[in-house]
């Protein structure tokens, strides 16, 4: 009995650790197209490479204060912000276009885009 509880504790681990295994891995393989997206308030402000191999800096001047994201070979990142709880900052850099950098008290949002974002849904 105490075998067989066991196996079946060990299996049902087995599947739970593989599922997160590959949860975690599809979130950083299905990233960058390369090009990203940062929105204030709705509008777009920038289009345009994720990555630079000369640093850029593109200051925002948000609702809640002034917003630096910095753009390098590494990608993007929200450098500094004025914002109370600086949680975009220490987000680091863009790494998946399932989790964006969102500064929510300036309405910021840096994302990744796909080529096929126009589309809602396709029926025949």
């Amino acid at each position: 009995m105490r075998n067989k509880t066991l196996i079946i504790a060990s299996i049902v681990c087995a599947v739970l650790l593989t599922a997160a295994a590959t949860a975690l891995i599809l979130q950083y393989r299905a990233g960058s197209s390369g090009e990203i997206e940062i929105t204030l308030g709705g509008e777009t402000i920038y289009k345009g490479p994720g990555t630079s191999a000369e640093t850029k800096y593109i200051d925002i001047e948000g609702a809640a204060g002034a917003v630096r994201v910095r753009i390098d070979v590494e990608g993007a990142a929200v450098e500094s912000s004025d914002c109370p709880n600086r949680e975009c900052v220490k987000m680091g850099y863009l790494k998946s276009k399932y989790l964006p950098i969102v500064c929510l008290p300036n309405r910021l949002v840096i994302r990744y885009t796909d080529a096929d974002e126009d589309v809602d849904a396709v029926s025949k």
